[in-house]
């Protein structure tokens, strides 16, 4: 059934030869490790190149190949581990608090041969990262992601962040408290999803 799920996922997307096998050393990393550890659910296997995959790949249409990129709370590696795998040129640093998803995203990175690194610290507690863009999937609602992605979107980076049907709500909640700029693209995986980019956070709090 995986493969099935992966033919699928090929037939949507343009994958390179290269790319294609770093995302096969990633997903079977964590076909490994999924097993010992609870870090995606039975139910999710199944679809896992089309739904959790193909919901990351989107990320790349909004990301130059040498891009500076800090994923926050990377749990089972989407999207950090599939921007890296596709983008060799840029640098991905994972931030996650723990422990044993730490090490499943370092066995991932080994494995693939991904240019990115993990940092398990707290996301509020991390010190200075270069980045270009900060990502994030089923992290944090908005109003709190803004607060956690501060730190680098009012320094210029630009968000992008996989958020569910609730985006509206958590857009609304948000903007009472953040002054920001936004897009939102929605989702190509389907249902009521979008890809919500945020420029211009400018001082946050008011």
């Amino acid at each position: 059934m995986v493969n099935q799920d992966r033919a699928a996922f090929l037939a949507a997307e343009d994958v390179s030869r290269e790319t294609l096998e770093r995302l096969d050393r990633v997903i079977a990393t964590l076909d490994e490790w999924r097993k010992r550890s609870n870090l995606i659910g039975p139910r999710e296997w199944p679809v896992i190149w089309t739904r959790h995959v193909a919901d990351c790949f989107q990320l790349l249409d909004h990301l130059p190949d040498d891009a500076k990129v800090v994923d926050l709370g990377s749990g089972a590696g989407f999207p950090g581990l599939i921007i890296a795998a596709a983008r060799p040129a840029g640098h991905v640093t994972m931030i996650e608090s723990v422990g044993k998803k730490c090490a499943f995203l370092r066995a991932a990175i080994e494995a693939a041969g991904l240019t990115a690194s993990v940092r398990q610290e707290r996301v509020e507690s991390v010190g200075p990262i270069p980045a270009d863009y900060v990502t994030a999937r089923a992290f944090a609602p908005l109003p709190k992601l803004l607060e956690y992605a501060a730190p680098w979107l009012e320094q210029g980076a630009s968000g992008l962040f996989l958020k569910g049907e609730r985006w509206k709500e958590e857009l609304t909640e948000a903007s009472q408290t953040w002054n920001f700029a936004y897009e939102a693209i929605p989702s190509r995986v389907g249902g009521s999803g979008t890809i919500l980019i945020v420029r211009e956070l400018r001082g946050g709090r008011y």
